[in-house]
């Protein structure tokens, strides 16, 4: 019988709802196939590529959530055919076990590792480590900076995300509206299995999306799609150190925004701490002067990030650059 090997991330737990998985043998493969039970209802099939060797597994549609299911891939070889089952259980409409860290490791400092810390939560969901703390995430990201914003810029986030653990393909999606914003939100958190950076704020702040309240079905414009809340980690808002209070003493503070704290839709695309206002260029600082924070570096036209709603994403376009723009179509 032959070894054939899965690599499928995340699994098996809170998997992925987008099943797009490689196999791979160690003896020469003449044909493979694949059945998925439960019945997704769509196609899914088994792909083999010119060395023999590998191949992909893949369905058409997005999965259920929170449902065990079985890949039977049949190999076949000179010795004979072989089944291989895959078994694997869909995230539910929240990931689980997305671990919090504060945005505020030094309490009296000003108030800018927002996006760094929620890059420390993401890297340390997806990959299980957590090799540097916000500040220091912060500190090493400013480079790769493609504007003068005085935190981490979209393109700082994607590039520090990937430069500490290369599993990691985040890329930076603009939308002109809040609710396709919030859509392709939910969207790509189903469809990679892994936490979505929201900047909203005008820009400002990122909070991290790890689940939603409603309804999702097979793909991004299925008509079964009913978005009614978004379930999110907050860096700032679940801190609960009376030292820190000072900071936005008027968004009121709470611990589940440590393990996701549900905002009704309504509130999501109304108040501006989430997504009241697009992306702003230039914003108003301490001193009262104005500092222009879209990006800059002539890669493409401006205004690019003002005026949008901008998300974060791993797309798992392993070939895109992290400072460029995401591509993958979807809809």
């Amino acid at each position: 019988m032959p070894d054939v090997t899965f690599n499928h991330d995340p699994c098996c737990a809170q998997a992925a709802r987008y099943f797009n998985i490689t196999w791979q043998s160690n003896v020469r493969v003449s044909s493979a196939k694949v059945t998925v039970t439960p019945d997704p209802g769509f196609g899914c099939e088994a792909t083999l590529d010119t060395t023999s060797l590998k191949g992909t597994v893949s369905c058409a549609g997005l999965l259920k959530g929170a449902t065990e299911y079985v890949a039977r891939l049949v190999v076949t070889t000179v010795a004979g055919s072989f089944p291989i089952e895959h078994k694997f259980k869909t995230m539910g409409d929240k990931l689980a076990d997305v671990k919090w860290f504060t945005e505020f490791e030094d309490p009296v400092a000003d108030p800018l590792a927002c996006a760094a810390a929620s890059c420390r939560i993401i890297q340390n969901y997806t990959t299980g480590k957590d090799p540097m703390t916000a500040q220091q995430i912060l500190d090493t990201g400013k480079q790769f900076n493609k504007s003068r914003d005085p935190g981490l810029d979209p393109v700082a986030i994607a590039t520090i995300l990937q430069r500490m653990d290369a599993r990691n393909h985040y890329h930076y999606y603009r939308y002109d509206t809040r609710d396709d914003a919030t859509g392709a939100a939910v969207y790509w958190l189903l469809r990679s299995g892994k936490p979505v950076m929201v900047i909203s704020l005008a820009g400002q702040h990122g909070p991290v999306l790890m689940g939603f309240q409603g309804a999702y079905g097979t793909y991004y414009d299925d008509p079964a799609n009913n978005i009614t809340g978004v379930i999110v980690e907050d860096p700032q808002r679940g801190d609960l150190d009376p030292r820190t209070a000072s900071h936005r003493p008027d968004k009121p503070r709470a611990a589940d925004y440590q393990t996701g704290h549900l905002i009704a839709l309504d509130e999501w695309n109304r108040d501006e701490w989430w997504l009241g206002f697009p992306y702003a260029s230039p914003i108003k600082m301490p001193d009262g002067s104005f500092l222009a924070v879209d990006r800059n570096d002539g890669v493409y036209p401006m205004p690019h990030w003002a005026g949008k709603f901008v998300i974060l994403v791993d797309d798992g376009d392993a070939d895109n650059p992290p400072d460029r723009e995401g591509r993958v179509k979807f809809r």
